[in-house]
């Protein structure tokens, strides 16, 4: 049976948290996360779970967007539940002592990312609040509560139906019962496979036309959020992930929903394929050579969206796997990065890529007979993002051809790497890591070198996602080019804007933390 939040409530750790958290003590917070730990043992699951559970009911928000002075706001809220699947995920990859890092960032975050819908609004202090340069005074109330927990609802019927009637719940916006039935089904070990690749299929679906010229967009973070609430309760376990349900699963339901561009793929893919494509995974294994690769990339950044998806219907015709152009896009993706010179542009290439990187683990691991689909989608989100940042040329050859790295050793490079990336030189990152890469020394130092990094900065958890997902791309990734996955990471870790305050977590953590 799932662990409800009443049976949470009794566990030491919760009451302590909780207050924590609800005075947005940021260090607090996070050094008793660090004790449960440390001092007491507990696993790191365990105590994820707790602190999942106690800062659930302060995340959510009634809508995604508002209006204020006749202009549409958009309203994210995501972030905690983002930041813990990232630094979960991103611990394997740093060097020993520092692999809670990222872990404690996470947590550190928490109290920055409560009640956002009323940060936007200046009636809450918060992250959001302090990026808009508004220092709303402490409240003497706390946080609103948008959506009230749920029991689980347990219906009757098989589990197609049950599914789908979860599916519904969620695309007519009925929080509650998609939450309630998400539970129920989650109770049973043998529904849990379909039901995580059905959340991250509406996440996947769940994505607007267009992100040019719009406040309203959902950067594709339903999907990201999916992918959070399944792999944090696959690391965390099922039944120990009520905190993790509560923040990712109704939220799911909430407004705007955005379907139409999986309607048109949809309508697209029958009238080209004979069985809708349903049979394409079966039947294309052809891969895309080298220069198709390239070809597609270029598309992706210049042609219209019609070429686009033109060129992926052809692709599938003449018998290329969807996993070849899964990979392709997701270099689309990269290059959205590699080519932004603009601080605060950074964050239009980061989205595409980490909503392509749920799509093609989704590619990778799900039964759906649907897949050739959702290509569409992450083409169109790629090419979207090219035209709306006028992406046209690329630049890092350039950067490139500046820099001399001849002579210098691997160990050398990471520490000129290192300092680059902190010292927000985005040019010179990219230029360095380049440099590393080419000289065919380890990975595995590189890597270690650009997680740390990402874990000395705070602000939000979009430090630690990028790095996670290009990471687990360049591992997956079949073309030749797979090493531009490594490429973005240092020059969006060192480009992306950063707010006040980015290393007071990682400065407690070599005070204090670093013991462990």
């Amino acid at each position: 049976m799932l662990r409800t939040r009443d049976e949470f409530r009794e566990d030491k750790a919760f009451a302590p948290l909780t207050e924590a958290i609800l005075e947005r003590d940021q260090a607090r917070t996070t050094d008793l996360f660090y004790r449960m730990i440390a001092r007491d043992g507990r696993s790191i699951g365990e105590a994820l779970s707790v602190v999942a559970a106690a800062e659930a009911p302060f995340v959510n928000v009634p809508c995604h967007i508002n209006i204020k002075d006749g202009n549409i706001a958009l309203t994210n809220n995501d972030h905690t539940l983002l930041g813990l699947r990232a630094s979960t995920y991103l611990m394997p990859y740093l060097p020993e002592r520092y692999r809670l890092l990222p872990l404690l960032q996470s947590v550190w975050y928490i109290g920055a990312g409560l009640d956002i819908w009323n940060q936007l609004l200046f009636k809450y202090p918060g992250r959001y609040a302090t990026m808009k340069g508004v220092q709303v005074p402490p409240p003497d109330y706390g946080p609103v509560v948008w959506l009230e927990d749920a029991q689980p609802i347990r219906e009757a019927g098989t589990l197609e139906e049950r599914l789908h009637a979860y599916m519904i719940a969620t695309m007519t916006g009925d929080s509650k019962r998609c939450h309630g039935l998400f539970l129920g089904l989650a109770e049973e070990p043998a529904a849990r496979p379909a039901l995580q690749e059905t959340i991250e299929f509406l996440g996947l679906i769940d994505i607007q036309e267009t992100v040019i010229g719009r406040k309203a967009r959902n950067t594709g973070h339903k999907a990201i959020r999916a992918r959070a609430v399944t792999d944090l309760a696959n690391y965390i376990g099922w039944e120990q992930s009520h905190g993790v349900f509560y923040m990712g699963v109704p939220d799911m339901a909430v407004g705007p929903l955005y379907y139409s561009l999986y309607d048109a793929a949809s309508v697209l893919i029958t009238a080209e394929f004979e069985d809708a494509g349903k049979g394409l995974e079966a039947r294309n294994k052809t891969p895309l050579s080298p220069a198709q690769v390239e070809d597609m990339i270029q598309q992706l950044m210049l042609a219209d969206s019609e070429t686009v998806w033109g060129l992926i219907t052809a692709h599938l015709k003449n018998g290329i796997s969807i996993h070849s152009l899964g990979d392709t896009i997701q270099l689309g993706a990269a290059e959205l990065i590699l080519r932004t010179t603009v601080a605060r542009q950074f964050t239009n290439g980061q989205h595409p890529f980490d909503y392509c990187n749920v799509a093609n683990n989704w590619l990778r691991h799900a039964k759906s007979p649907y897949k050739a689909r959702i290509l569409y989608l992450m083409a169109n989100f790629v090419n979207d993002v090219a035209h709306e940042n006028k992406l046209v040329t690329s630049v890092i050859e350039d950067e490139i051809g500046g820099y001399n790295g001849n002579g210098r050793t691997p160990q050398a490079l990471l520490a000129e790497l290192d300092e680059a990336i902190m010292s927000l030189d985005y040019a010179k990152s990219t230029a360095v890591a380049n440099a590393y890469l080419k000289s065919g020394a380890d990975r595995r130092p590189y890597l270690e070198t650009v997680s740390l990094c990402a874990s000395r900065f705070q602000d939000d958890p979009h430090n630690q996602k990028i790095t996670v997902s290009t990471f687990e791309e360049y591992e997956l990734n079949s073309t030749h080019l797979k090493d531009r996955m490594l490429l973005a990471t240092p020059r969006l870790l060192a480009g992306w804007v950063k707010m006040p305050g980015e290393r007071d977590c990682f400065a407690r953590f070599e005070r204090e933390w670093i013991s462990h």
